[in-house]
């Protein structure tokens, strides 16, 4: 069932996006076990993969309901395949020589993330959208190249062929964009999108700190880090909620369809 104007986020997009925000802390997890400028290199490579991933299924959601039919279906498939990837995050840079399993893995749920979303879009998408899809479906075939090669290798090799990877797909968008045509169907659903999967975001990062305190004696000093982690998830919600969601809903109102 396509979407009209007044459509908004379903219940079972929250839901998806639960599972994102789940693949998001394992991202965080990863840097943080061990950090440095490499380690932190890593992260934001596989974190670009992840909002690739996440922002075609908005897009997904935007034009059809994600709630019933083929869509929820494919959805379905889709959070397996971003829980897979989020288990498989750490052993995702192996040393040169080491396993191919972790970073082949995470390509393999990659791809069938992108795949999944490919084919339920054409069933669903409009004859004017059509010759976007095709763009972006080329462009990112291209990409796969890259990332399939660089798991292969490892080492510097890898974060390379990834980087370039990224690179590509995102350009990949751009085109389709460019030649195609990507229209909004509910401009307060693309919003309302963004905005709850960042309070949900906001939310694992209050209950993370659960995991870093857990069950011992609390000192001093850990509450004061505690709480300066309230502060500082406080004043991301102020940042964005108070100032940016506002003026982009009504940017994206006001822009021509």
């Amino acid at each position: 069932m396509l979407t009209e104007e007044t459509h908004r986020t379903t219940l079972f997009e929250i839901f998806f996006d639960l599972v994102f925000v789940f693949a998001l802390t394992r991202v965080i997890a990863f840097m943080g076990d061990r950090l440095t400028p490499l380690r932190l290199g890593q992260g934001l490579l596989v974190l670009a993969l992840l909002w690739v991933c996440w922002n075609n299924y908005t897009w997904l959601g935007n034009s059809a309901r994600a709630d019933i039919g083929r869509i929820r279906t494919g959805t379905t498939i889709a959070m397996g395949a971003v829980f897979v990837a989020a288990l498989v995050i750490p052993n995702a840079w192996p040393p040169p020589g080491g396993s191919t399993n972790g970073p082949m893995a995470l390509v393999g749920a990659y791809i069938v993330l992108r795949v999944v979303h490919f084919v339920v879009y054409f069933s669903v998408a409009e004859e004017s959208r059509r010759r976007a899809l095709r763009i972006y479906l080329l462009v990112s075939v291209i990409a796969w190249i890259p990332l399939i090669v660089g798991a292969l290798l490892g080492g510097t090799a890898q974060v390379v062929l990834w980087a370039v990877a990224i690179v590509i797909d995102y350009g990949g968008a751009f085109l389709s964009s460019t030649f195609g045509r990507w229209t909004l169907h509910s401009p307060g659903h693309f919003t309302e999108r963004h905005s709850l999967v960042l309070i949900i975001a906001l939310g694992e990062s209050l209950i993370s700190v659960n995991a870093g305190v857990g069950l011992q004696r609390v000192r001093g000093t850990v509450v004061l880090a505690a709480l300066l982690g309230l502060v500082v998830t406080i004043c991301l919600w102020r940042l964005y909620y108070e100032n940016s969601a506002v003026a982009a809903a009504e940017a994206l109102a006001r822009a021509p369809s």
